[in-house]
């Protein structure tokens, strides 16, 4: 083929060629056009339909609601026309609401004194406070059975019983029973009815969450293992960057050192205020502070006062306590499961003002008034080094406190120069969150001029549903 020929034919299969590929696309994107637009025209005809269907239940819902309201109104006019009260709205029930959960904690322990625990006590203080002392050997301990649920979508209530044994008895008893309101909002929350009070952080820790077998001896000493009012407490959470919280309590003091029984408090002889700020430092630390008043009115008829003696007898007056108390946290990255630590300390002081009454067999009566100051801390320390196996270090520690009387009284009082204190160690094991296996040992100078040696050795089993502890 000759030159003129090649070029000719190359000249004309470049003029076809472009044509041909432009033909092909322009069918390539009209299919694609038309596909986009049955799409859209579908999905244009569902979601008119799903519109018309929302119009159509709405409507429905609404005609259902109004029929409601009618029928209610005129059940409401009949019972009133026959003479009779207007039923209650129905309310929405949560699930459990016939069917609380149930916890029962198991908590026995062995214990080994040196001393006869049934002359055991504190100088200078309530003879023998309300510290867990038992009897040698094998006891009961305090078992606890809880019920809590759901009241409706505004109310929680609960209600914990407690099986005691110490000294020999065995005694039932209600730790709490209260109602509260979880869902009033804007961080408000309010509890009615037995409970124990908020003030510290130990107080309202159940036996069976401490972290030693018996609790610090500020807290035996002052306010008893847990002490428990009968009233009204109000809390706020503030909607802050960092954890802040207040409260009060209104209430009387269930098995306080000096109750007031009688009426001129109008069933109110004690109050509370506290306060707490908290946070975390950084991924793996967290905290809280806490600050707590109490004063309550104490008994016009006369108790025992400290371990004076019967021959001592204290009426009227007022009792008043503050506290401050820290808690601090530790685990990496904020996951506990393998290794935390946790430290925990309190202070708290007591300051009593009354009538004071001196009568024995040999002299004649006096009474004078009394302002008795005494205070009290304590700091521990639990290691969680390894998964299951805890260790732990507490140290605490009574002041011989200061007594001022009155003239009528002068020489009659005994005073004391002694600060009881405590040392005590613990190693525990827990196969899971639900039991746990204490050994303790308590090096113990709470009585001048004796030394006690105490060893314990405890189960905790926890049976059923059991709620978060606290932080």
């Amino acid at each position: 083929m000759c030159k003129s020929k090649v070029i000719a034919l190359a000249i004309a299969m470049a003029s076809v060629l472009p044509g041909h590929v432009q033909a092909q696309d322009s069918a390539v994107l009209d299919e694609i056009r038309r596909e986009i637009r049955q799409m859209k025209e579908s999905y244009e005809a569902r979601i008119q339909a799903l519109e018309q269907r929302l119009t159509e239940a709405q409507a429905a819902a609404a005609s259902a609601q109004a029929t409601a309201v009618k029928a209610e109104s005129t059940a409401q006019k009949a019972e009133a026309s026959a003479g009779q009260a207007p039923a209650p709205a129905p309310t929405t029930t949560s699930a459990n609401a016939f069917n609380p959960g149930i916890s029962l904690i198991l908590n026995g322990s062995y214990q080994y004194y040196g001393e006869n625990p049934a002359n055991v006590g504190i100088t200078g203080y309530v003879p023998a406070g309300e510290r867990p002392i038992g009897p040698r050997g094998f006891s009961l301990g305090e078992s606890e059975l809880t019920f809590s649920a759901a009241v409706d979508h505004l109310f929680y209530g609960q209600a914990t019983f407690a099986v005691e044994q110490g000294q020999g008895e065995t005694s039932l008893g209600v730790e709490e029973a209260f109602v509260q309101t979880p869902a009033l909002g804007h961080g408000l929350t309010l509890k009615a009815g037995q409970f124990f009070s908020s003030l510290g952080y130990a107080n309202s820790i159940h036996a069976h969450a401490w972290d030693f077998f018996d609790s610090a001896l500020p807290q035996s000493t002052f306010l008893g293992n847990n002490l428990a009012v009968t009233g009204l407490q109000a809390n706020w959470i503030a909607p802050l960057p960092v954890f802040v919280e207040l409260g009060v309590e209104g209430d009387n003091p269930v098995g306080f050192p000096f109750p007031d029984s009688s009426s001129s408090s109008n069933g109110i002889p004690s109050y509370t205020l506290f306060a707490r700020v908290g946070g975390d430092i950084g991924a793996s630390s967290s905290y809280r502070v806490g600050a707590w008043w109490l004063q309550s009115q104490n008994d016009v008829d006369g108790t025992p006062f400290l371990d004076f003696g019967n021959s001592y007898t204290f009426q009227g007056g007022d009792t008043k306590l503050w506290g401050l108390d820290f808690i601090y946290k530790w685990a990496p990255e904020g996951n506990p499961t393998q290794r935390n630590f946790k430290l925990q300390a309190e202070w708290m002081q007591r300051r009593i003002e009354g009538d004071l009454t001196f009568d024995d067999t040999v002299n004649p009566a006096a009474t004078g008034s009394i302002r008795a100051k005494q205070d009290g801390w304590y700091v521990q320390g639990v290691y969680q080094f390894i998964p299951q196996w805890r260790a732990g270090l507490r140290y605490d520690r009574l002041s011989n406190g200061s007594f001022n009387v009155s003239n009528a009284l002068v020489g009659l009082v005994p005073t004391y120069d002694y600060a009881p204190y405590r040392w005590s160690t613990m190693l525990d094991w827990s196969a899971s969150e639900f039991s746990r296996i204490r050994l303790q040992y308590n090096y113990d100078k709470t009585q001048q001029n004796l030394t006690n040696n105490e060893v314990f050795l405890q189960y905790i089993m926890s049976l059923g549903t059991h709620g978060a502890h606290k932080f």
